[in-house]
């Protein structure tokens, strides 16, 4: 058995789109480098402060989106653009026609489906803050995908109820619109707790194929996609990724995050204050469907695997728990085998040492 990164859907290190690297350059040139730089370094003292139920938006405002863009859009393609791939592994059959990005900033997340699944022709986002949707619509403007080019996008309050959102919208409808494939970024983290599972049952409503959920790879973060992942199974959904199964989460006292990493173009470099050229950033997240996977696996890893003189060993989420893997120094065929493990990787079956 070999396993290698392409087990992981992507490159080791992904790039940002050029398109979407040249939208934000563009963005950010309409002001001085000193103010979006500012901005930056308040969002992300803003993001490591403790934050209340009530608190309002962490980026509102023409700057705070800059800053965003600068900042923050290319970790968040990163998370969003590995927890697809890994999805898109599970159901290789899987061709999505129309995507939703819920909570959509900028709307990194469609930018992300639209690099995995070519298929998409129709695409709308649906976000709070004004200026978020107006960068949004500049950046992908950008795009030479037309599902991107002709996204819709909508003013919707995720804090509202659902039927109070549909009548806001500018298009209401009987029946609330479905997509393939909907999308919660980095929302449900913001939302109260009741605001969250009411969001989720909305999101899983309007999806008639798979449901993402991500969130920063923090306690957490994870917290409250397991809290969405038992929510949405009890729905009758199945769990494409990360799980290998749908039964609850073995995990005690301990959470689920995988790595991305993404070389930061210059302007990130600027905005994170550092010559470091790529960036390793952890989510947490769940992938829900109408329909059953596609490609059974037996487990996944969710820990870098560990070595020391006597042994390698790697952590793996199965169907029967949380099984570890370890291979004796002297058995060097094994013992390579359980250290390259890529952490995140699907095995198919368990590892033959």
């Amino acid at each position: 058995m070999s396993i290698d990164h392409s087990e992981l859907g992507l490159p080791r290190t992904l790039t940002l789109p050029d398109e979407l690297r040249q939208a934000v350059e563009q963005a950010l040139a309409t002001v001085s480098p000193t103010r979006w730089m500012r901005a930056a370094q308040e969002l992300s003292e803003r993001y490591r402060a403790p934050r209340a139920a009530d608190a309002p938006p962490l980026a509102s405002g023409e700057a705070a989106v800059l800053g965003y863009l600068a900042l923050l859009l290319p970790v968040t393609y990163a998370q969003l653009r590995g927890a697809i791939a890994a999805t898109a592994l599970r159901a290789p059959g899987w061709a999505p026609e129309t995507a939703l990005d819920l909570g959509a900033g900028p709307g990194t997340a469609l930018w992300a489906a639209a690099a995995q699944w070519p298929t998409l022709r129709r695409a709308a986002a649906w976000e709070r803050e004004q200026e978020f949707i107006a960068i949004g619509r500049q950046l992908a403007a950008a795009s030479s995908v037309p599902a991107l080019r002709n996204a819709v996008w909508e003013r919707v309050d995720l804090t509202q109820s659902p039927n109070s959102r549909d009548r806001a919208r500018s298009t209401p409808a009987l029946e609330p619109p479905r997509f393939d494939l909907v999308v919660l970024g980095h929302v449900l983290n913001e939302l109260a707790p009741d605001e969250r599972s009411r969001a989720v049952a909305d999101a899983w409503q309007r999806t008639t194929g798979v449901l993402l959920l991500a969130e920063p790879g923090t306690p957490q973060g994870f917290a409250v996609v397991r809290a969405a992942r038992e929510q949405l199974l009890a729905a009758g959904a199945h769990t494409l990724a990360p799980c290998a199964h749908d039964a609850p989460c073995p995990l005690v006292d301990d959470w689920c995050h995988f790595p991305q990493r993404i070389w930061r173009p210059p302007f990130q470099q600027r905005a994170r204050g550092t010559p470091s050229q790529w960036e390793e950033t952890k989510f947490s997240y769940v992938a829900l469907a109408r329909f059953a996977p596609e490609r059974p696996i037996w487990g996944r890893v969710i820990r870098e695997p560990t070595s020391n003189k006597a042994y390698a060993e790697a952590v793996i989420s199965a169907r029967e728990g949380i099984v570890r893997r370890r291979a004796l120094k002297r058995n060097r065929a094994a013992y390579r085998l359980v250290q390259d493990l890529p952490w995140g990787a699907a095995l198919d079956q368990p590892p033959d040492l």
